[in-house]
């Protein structure tokens, strides 16, 4: 006669119910198989189930089985998360020989037993079918339904449960009551929900029947793409023929936790009656966030005034406006938008704000509606925008500007000022923050002096700094954690030195479950200084 115990190791749910003498009272009922004494061929798989009144920590539900032969029985297999969240300990066996054996599960003192006779002639296991829609060969976003639909079929006419499982990590998702002979039961979800669809893995569910009889299926499921969505968010419209016509657009990716990385979306312009594609962009946008991007074309040199669609498309979504072209011989009436004086307020220090003013002066013979943007750097990057109204011979002036980032070297650099008709530019000093008036304020330097990279996705991610006073003066200020290519501030502290005094600073995120393996920089920084090292994060595939 042989003899085994299991013993199941998941976490606790449910409390006792106590006497008044304080001993606890525990109830067994048999759920799966639901009499005594049941049958099944060798080598087939059978699910024992005791509902447990009231509910039980299954981690002390021990499992025993002794019979003729070789048997295999693991406690709260292949239900484990199913058996944590019911409190109902649960088993899964298997028995190589013929023979009968003898189940049974203990809890707090209180047991059941079941009969298991292993035979020939046993009823031989339920069927179950599965498929999905959409399939496989599918590709899907986020917001898009999926239905899996299981047929399940039982000769002997006794089915009881069909238990959904995802196949990711066997984790339970929902169970539905089965009778009779056949049954057909769907289960419905969007393909961010599905995250073992959106990893690779399938879907699975178990047919049981009455008397523990039980066969399982899977099916694979469609693939889940991050959906790419973009709107407009600006033209430089109307334009004289000739000219570019600049569409702003912005990108936002939306995905479920397992695409928490940098997506690729690119970005295509097309425009007019017969569309026609004019431009394109590719940008990463990080899943959650937006990026925006702008793309252009020069427009032919017509003589009249045009205007037609211009539509921003990705693969997932679309926009449109309509945009004008001023013809050359009706330039005259649309007005002309000249920059007719430029000043700043510079020089300023990093991290202050640099005010532009430009006088814009309409030299046309008619209004000019224009947006004017303030344009600043080698690399030209527009900062600020103003939507301005100028009549015929009329001037105005319009104010922009922008807060400077806080360097630590002098830095020189154009701003200039356009209307789509004209621009100016002058060249601006921002001070360093480590030079200049430094003696008279506090001045935060800062260096990393170690992390804990690399860490998996998921796991907090700490990395430590000292933060020093290097100016003239006491002070205070926020030192920030930036992370990854588009920089996104995750976690800061406030720090108060005097002239000379150094502390050390913990920063830290939880890093988001990626796939595959992410490289990235975080750095340091405070409003004078900052310092960056490059982390890995490792996928969780």
């Amino acid at each position: 006669m042989h003899r085994r115990e299991y013993v199941t190791a998941v976490g606790t749910v449910g409390a006792l119910a106590t006497l008044g003498t304080g001993r606890a009272q525990r109830a067994l009922e048999r759920g799966c198989p639901v009499d005594d004494a049941t049958s099944v061929r060798p080598g087939e798989d059978v699910v024992f189930e005791a509902a447990a009144t009231p509910g039980v920590d299954p981690a002390t539900a021990e499992w025993t089985v002794e019979g003729p032969g070789a048997a295999d029985l693991a406690g709260a297999a292949p239900f484990w998360s199913y058996t944590y969240r019911t409190g109902h300990p649960a088993a899964h066996g298997r028995f190589e020989e013929p023979g009968v054996y003898e189940v049974s599960v203990t809890v707090d003192g209180a047991s059941l037993a079941w009969q298991v006779t292993v035979t020939d002639d046993a009823p031989s296991a339920p069927t179950v079918e599965l498929t999905c829609e959409p399939g496989p060969d599918t590709t899907i976003t986020p917001n898009e339904s999926i239905e899996v639909t299981a047929t399940a079929a039982d000769d002997h006419g006794v089915l009881h449960w069909l238990v959904w499982q995802e196949g990711r990590n066997a984790t339970y998702l929902e169970r539905a009551d089965l009778s009779g002979s056949t049954a057909t039961v769907t289960y419905a979800t969007t393909g961010g929900d599905a995250i073992w669809f959106i990893g690779g893995y399938p879907m699975a569910a178990w047919a049981i029947c009455r008397d523990g009889r039980t066969r399982a299926a899977q099916t694979d499921g469609p693939s889940v793409e991050a959906l790419r969505d973009v709107s407009i968010t600006g033209t430089n419209t109307p334009v004289h023929a000739g000219e570019d016509l600049v569409v702003d657009a912005e990108v936002a990716v939306e995905g479920h936790s397992t695409y928490h990385g940098f997506v690729e979306a690119t970005v295509d312009l097309i425009v007019g009656h017969d569309p026609t594609h004019v431009d394109s962009e590719t940008v990463e946008v990080f899943a959650g966030e937006s990026e925006p991007v702008s793309l252009e074309f020069t427009t032919a040199t017509v003589r009249n005034t045009q205007t037609f669609p211009a539509r921003v498309e990705t693969r997932h979504a679309a926009a449109e406006t309509d945009v004008t072209v001023i013809g050359t011989d009706d330039a005259a009436e649309h007005g002309h938008l000249s920059v007719t004086g430029l000043e700043t307020n510079a020089p300023v220090t990093g991290g202050e704000f640099l005010e532009v003013t430009a006088t814009l002066a309409n030299t046309g013979e008619g209004p000019a509606s224009r947006e004017v943007e303030l344009v600043v750097g080698h690399d030209p990057t527009t900062v600020d925008s103003r939507s301005v109204a100028v009549g015929a011979g009329e001037t105005t002036t319009v104010t922009m500007g922008y807060d400077t980032y806080p360097v630590a070297n002098d830095d020189e650099f154009p701003v200039r000022v356009r209307t789509g008709d004209d621009s100016a530019s002058q060249s601006v000093l921002v001070y360093g923050r480590d030079g200049g008036d430094g003696d008279d304020e506090a001045q935060f330097a800062v260096s990393i002096t170690g992390t804990n990279a690399p860490v998996s996705g998921g796991e907090f991610l700490a990395v430590t700094a000292t933060v020093e006073n290097v100016g003239g003066a006491a002070g205070s200020g926020d030192v920030e954690l930036v992370v990854g290519h588009s920089p996104e501030v995750v976690d800061s502290r406030s720090v108060g030195l005097t002239p000379g005094e150094t502390t050390t600073v913990r920063l830290g995120y939880d890093t988001y479950p990626v796939a595959n393996d992410d490289t990235f920089p975080v750095s340091v920084r405070s409003t004078h200084a900052s310092d960056t090292r490059t982390v890995t994060v490792y996928g969780t595939d």
